[in-house]
């Protein structure tokens, strides 16, 4: 069974073509074939029902269910169901089954199956393939075109191109670019463009770009190969560019490129353009080219390998030169360090001595000392701004009771850290009961504060947040001024104000988001956020542009350790960590007065 495509969006998609159809090889254990039936799949009862059959000795066909706009073909041992215009009642798993007879008459089946995916697109990109439709219909209009002004001509103009219009299937790249040209004399000099796109007559849109966003791609096309640039100048060009290495003989046919492009009188105007893409299946001499092409890379790579085989071992050669050096320096000084060991067993006689009358007269002093000392380090910290230390970061038991860990270092000290991950070995996808307590091990250095000690040390004072964070071995930071969230009761919403830093700022979108964990979906939206991204944080809709508490090292699209403008959606950060330090009083009155 063969379905093309297999993921179909509303207005987008414009046919569906499922094949259920024999080749002997596959159904070699058949003697005599009887019959073919394409089936699906109904989710209400949860079973398989029979669309189509074809008796393989009349080739009649029986229609059991009827469609509309709808073609059936069908012929020797096959059967074609072509839908017009899919709907997303047509997005389920489609069944071929071949029933007949083996050698000993014995009555068997072979099944085979696929699944067609239904894919929602955003209101604005429906809009946009609802305009081009009708500028195509438009433009193939029969009606008698005007020939354009002198003025016209002048005008900036919308440019689509493709590297070749006739490509051999799977062994010769394309690339279409759609550019939209600024003249020097257009008198509507003073625009900018809007959004830019390439569509697929059956495939639907390519790739689009929107001003003030990202270039976004269909499932196909890997994001590599897009290049876009919407200008900001507004004598400078826009363009829209996809590569494509190895075409396939689906993606043949009218591929369309489209600009919308706004002037500063409020007038907007669109442009189309069409470019017809011709696939061709490679013929032999074409395969032996591209094996000859391999062989010679393959030969390269040998001598290269081969190159370096040998610089290896030139490496190890003197690798192992300098560790039989360092080894006899080694020698060298451990019998030094005889010399030295006896050398201070006469000096540490000769001061124990003198230290012994000095004991004496300072036994008394020292235990004064030390009943101070023990007095003081008696006194637990009420906050980590109290901490000092030589190390990075310690673990103490505040006045409170609560356990924390604190940076002692980082822009002067004084943090708490709420939420650390570093290697992956604590997992974060938890429940509410965990998110609420806390959970993890100081010692392995991952952990979660919990929501519940983070409301009561926010509810008490005035914070600031920071976030650090590694990305491709880079150091960032974002801080936030006011933090704070609210009680269980009000499902522990996040309060955030002004932000500084080099990270970007990936957070004040969640900005009074209420904290969700998969067992408990605040986010109030129909999907439940934390299950589909394999996290827990302060989603809302319209927003995800962070998930410090996402899966750790994934590159799965947003499921990892999302912070938008350093990853993306498509890779994740390597270390994180969350921590609030309490602003002194002085700090405080400073802030307020500003």
């Amino acid at each position: 069974i063969d379905v093309q495509p297999d993921v179909i969006s509303a207005e987008l998609t414009t046919q569906l073509v499922v094949n259920c159809s024999i080749t002997n090889n596959h159904v070699a254990e058949l003697d005599v074939i009887k019959y073919l039936t394409l089936s699906s799949y109904n989710e209400s009862i949860k079973y398989f029902e029979d669309l189509l059959t074809l008796e393989a000795n009349t080739f009649n066909l029986q229609k059991i269910r009827q469609f509309k706009h709808s073609q059936i073909n069908s012929g020797n041992l096959f059967i074609t169901l072509t839908l017009q215009d899919p709907t997303q009642f047509d997005a389920k798993v489609y069944r071929c089954i071949v029933t007949g007879d083996a050698s000993n008459a014995t009555n068997i089946s072979f099944v085979s199956k696929k699944e067609v995916k239904h894919e929602t697109i955003s209101t604005t990109l429906l809009e946009q393939v609802r305009r081009l439709k009708k500028d195509i219909d438009r433009d193939q209009s029969p009606c008698k075109k005007e020939e354009p002004t002198v003025h016209q001509k002048q005008k900036s103009k919308l440019d689509f191109v493709g590297s070749s219009e006739v490509i051999k299937e799977l062994i010769e790249p394309l690339t279409l670019a759609c550019t939209y040209k600024v003249m020097n004399n257009d008198h509507n000099q003073n625009s900018t463009v809007q959004s830019l796109y390439i569509f697929h007559e059956t495939n639907g849109i390519i790739a689009t770009i929107n001003k003030g966003e990202t270039v976004a791609t269909n499932q196909e096309i890997n994001s590599k190969n897009v290049k876009a640039e919407l200008s900001s100048n507004e004598s400078r060009d826009s363009y829209i560019q996809v590569t494509w290495s190895h075409l396939k003989l689906s993606e043949a046919g009218k591929y369309f490129c489209g600009a919308s492009v706004k002037y500063s009188e409020s007038k907007n105007e669109n442009f189309n353009k069409m470019l017809t893409i011709t696939i061709t299946r490679p013929t032999f001499d074409d395969l032996v080219k591209v094996i000859q092409k391999i062989l010679a890379k393959s030969e390269e790579d040998k001598e290269l390998i081969l190159g370096n085989i040998q610089s290896i071992k030139d490496d190890l050669n003197a690798n192992k030169q300098h560790i039989e050096s360092v080894t006899e320096d080694l020698n060298d000084t451990k019998e030094n360090m005889k010399n030295y060991k006896e050398e201070m067993k006469i000096i540490v006689a000769n001061l124990s001595t003198t230290t012994t009358d000095i004991s004496k007269e300072t036994d008394e002093e020292r235990t004064e000392d030390k009943d101070k000392t023990y007095s003081v380090n008696r006194i637990s910290p009420k906050s980590c701004r109290d901490v000092n230390s030589t190390y990075d970061r310690v673990v103490v038991t505040l006045a409170s009771g609560l356990k924390v860990m604190c940076d002692t270092k980082t822009g002067g000290g004084g943090w708490i850290v709420i939420q650390r991950r570093v290697n992956g070995k604590v997992h974060f996808f938890r429940d509410w009961s965990d998110y609420r307590n806390g959970f993890g091990d100081y010692n392995i250095g991952e952990f979660y504060l919990g929501n519940e000690n983070i409301f009561k040390l926010t509810s008490c004072g005035q914070y600031d947040l920071r976030i650090d964070l590694k990305y491709n071995n880079q150091s960032y930071y974002a801080q936030y001024t006011d933090f704070q969230i609210s009680s269980e009761n009000d499902n522990y919403k996040l309060k955030i104000k002004s932000y500084s830093g080099n990270a970007s700022d990936s957070l004040s979108c969640h900005n009074g988001g209420p904290f969700s964990t998969v067992d408990n979906d605040n986010d109030g939206s129909s999907a439940n956020y934390a299950a589909v991204y394999i996290g827990a944080w302060w989603y809302h809709p319209g927003c995800y542009h962070s998930n410090l508490n996402g899966k750790w090292g994934t590159t799965e699209y947003a499921k990892g350790l999302q912070w938008y403008s350093l990853t993306s959606y498509s890779t994740t950060v390597s270390f994180t960590e969350m921590k609030i330090r309490e602003i002194e009083t002085d700090d405080y009155l400073t802030l307020l007065n500003k």
